[in-house]
C-alpha cells in the first residue's frame, strides 16, 4: 500500500457519548485502525437566515484506508449524533515507516472487510 491509500476520515458528531460510540464501533468492525475522540470545540456557523450558530460538537478522527471509506462513512451515517454533512476525508501524504506497516498489518487482517 501507498501512504495515499491511507485516509484520515474526520466525523462531526454533537455529543461525547455519541463520539465514543462512534469509535468503538468504526474499530469493532474494522472500518478503521484507531479512532480518536478529541475534546470538544466550539463550533461557528452560518444558517439559512443568514445568522450565527454557535455549538459545542466532536471531531472525531479515524485512520482508515480508501478501500473501506464509503463502508465507513455509511456506517457512521446509521449512529446517533452524526451532524451531517460532517464527514470528511484527507490522504495521508506521509506516514511514518513503523505506523504504515502496522497499519497495513490492521487493515489487512480481516478479509472480510472492504
Amino acid at each position: 500500500m501507498n501512504p495515499e491509500d491511507f485516509l484520515i476520515v474526520t466525523i462531526i458528531v454533537d455529543g461525547e457519548s455519541h463520539a465514543i460510540r462512534l469509535a468503538e464501533v468504526l474499530v469493532e468492525e474494522r472500518l478503521a485502525a484507531s479512532v480518536q475522540v478529541p475534546p470538544a470545540h466550539e463550533s461557528y456557523r452560518l444558517m439559512e437566515g443568514g445568522g450565527l450558530a454557535v455549538y459545542r460538537e466532536w471531531a472525531v478522527r479515524a485512520v482508515t484506508v480508501a478501500s473501506r471509506f464509503d463502508a465507513l462513512a455509511e456506517r457512521a451515517g446509521l449512529l446517533p449524533g452524526i451532524v451531517m454533512p460532517g464527514i470528511t476525508a484527507a490522504p495521508l501524504s506521509v506516514v511514518h515507516p513503523k505506523f504504515e506497516g502496522w497499519l497495513q498489518q490492521v487493515m489487512t487482517a480481516c478479509t472480510d472487510c472492504g
